[in-house]
């Protein structure tokens, strides 16, 4: 039987386990290799339950790897090129970008490219790559020890180039709150300062096939940059409200033309921009991989597409069916108090703890015309996990995600459906004095 390779991690995989389903209906044997983000015993405990999908993995079709190397995955993949029919290549998280854009493409494969997927791994590269497009920006000196005297543009954003879930993106106002900063970098990481964006901000994601965009979606994005230091995203609504046919082309243009600058091939992307109050679009960063948080989910709700079955397809170099928006979908990161997580409760909502349980709901659409809902509330983290600042998405933790009519008050429904979510917390254990511990 043929195969394709889905290379992941158990935190994203959850997000798409319908791979397994419909990779048999296509006659394909689904093999994975997970990488180190994936801790083996979460993953041993997954597969060890009949309850979950993994539980039906065997053992051959399995790789875990201690990296994210081209190395490690030629080496993990060996065995199964020599054995198996590989006609795929599927990578669904950030890290493998690289490795799997150059695995396909080596294997004659369809994929994103080699070239597409480095500059996508790299804001650096995305900036050289699509110049008319960039901010204004500067790389800073590898000492540092001068960091922004020569950068005049304030206010003013430090970022890292190639991290990822806004990690290490700070908001500077001006010279001096940039070297204060720079011990919490790596001391090999490149740094970019760059102007800040005032506009909205917006993500494209699209089905791309042979560098002709299938399909394209653009989503709206909330963040808490308001009144804090950081640009983590609280919130994301597909497809977006509030832009008029000429702004819709500028993004959908700004989009097809920076993946074309950078030779995309094969697969679904994601790219995000800031669109100014004169309608100047700026591209912030860019990703050839699906979207994260629930941005599938939304569009599947949105439009009744099946992005899992679209990935695989094109994967498999067949075309996706593809389909425009039908209602509108929301998911609203919440605030929540600090302390240890105890639980979440929501009403009516079903709560789902997708990062302890491994998997996600399949939130299927609903008709176009049903009234407002709350279709799930997600928790990312653990109970007894520790809930304090926000400051890049590993901080979040409760989500509801809801949809709507294009016409309905979507704002109002959002209101609805948060309203009966509570977040409950116990405080920490007050530490021991060493006294205490031997009692």
């Amino acid at each position: 039987m043929t195969a394709v390779v889905v290379i992941t991690d158990l935190v994203v995989l959850a997000k798409h386990l319908r791979l397994l389903d419909l990779a048999e209906q296509r006659g394909v044997t689904p093999l994975f290799v997970f990488g180190p983000e994936t801790p083996a015993e979460e993953l041993a405990r997954h597969r060890g339950d009949p309850a979950h999908p993994l539980f039906r993995l065997k053992d051959e079709d399995l790789r875990h790897v201690t990296d994210t190397s081209l190395d490690t995955l030629l080496r993990a993949v060996a065995p199964w090129l020599r054995e198996r029919a590989v006609r795929a290549v599927l990578n669904v998280g950030e890290v493998f970008v690289e490795a799997a854009g150059a695995l396909a493409q080596a294997l004659g494969l369809p994929g994103p490219g080699t070239h597409a997927a480095r500059v996508c791994r790299n804001k650096v590269l995305q900036r050289l790559a699509a110049p008319a497009l960039a901010p204004r920006w500067t790389l800073l000196e590898a000492s540092r020890s001068t960091a922004a005297d020569d950068w005049d543009a304030f206010p003013a954003v430090l970022k890292p180039a190639s991290r990822m879930s806004s990690s290490g993106v700070r908001a500077v106002a001006g010279p001096a709150a940039v070297a204060p900063l720079l011990p919490d970098y790596g001391a090999d990481e490149l740094l970019l300062l760059e102007e800040r964006i005032d506009g909205r901000e917006f993500s494209v994601e699209s089905l791309v096939r042979e560098g002709r965009v299938l399909w394209a979606g653009i989503t709206a994005k909330d963040t808490n940059e308001s009144g804090t230091s950081f640009f983590t995203e609280t919130g994301h609504t597909s497809p977006a409200p509030r832009l008029t046919p000429d702004q819709e082309r500028l993004l959908l243009g700004a989009n097809t033309d920076f993946l074309r600058s950078v030779w995309f091939g094969t697969g679904m992307s994601h790219t995000e921009f800031r669109l100014t109050a004169d309608n100047r679009v700026v591209l912030m960063e860019a990703a050839a991989r699906p979207p994260g948080d629930a941005i599938t989910r939304l569009w599947r709700l949105a439009t009744g597409m099946d992005l899992d079955a679209a990935l695989l397809d094109l994967a498999l170099g067949n075309e996706p069916a593809t389909a425009p928006p039908r209602r509108r979908a929301r998911q609203v990161y919440l605030d929540h108090p600090r302390g240890l997580l105890a639980d979440v409760t929501a009403g009516d909502v079903p709560v789902h703890w997708v990062g302890e349980q491994g998997r996600w709901p399949d939130l299927p659409p609903v008709p176009r015309e049903a009234p407002p809902r709350g279709h799930a509330v997600l928790v990312s983290r653990h109970h007894g996990d520790v809930l304090g600042d926000q400051s890049d998405s590993q901080g979040r933790s409760v989500s509801v995600v809801l949809d709507a009519p294009l016409d309905a008050d979507l704002d109002a429904a959002t209101a609805r459906a948060t309203r009966s979510v509570t977040i409950h917390t116990v405080d920490p254990a007050p530490a021991r004095t060493p006294e205490e511990a031997v009692r």
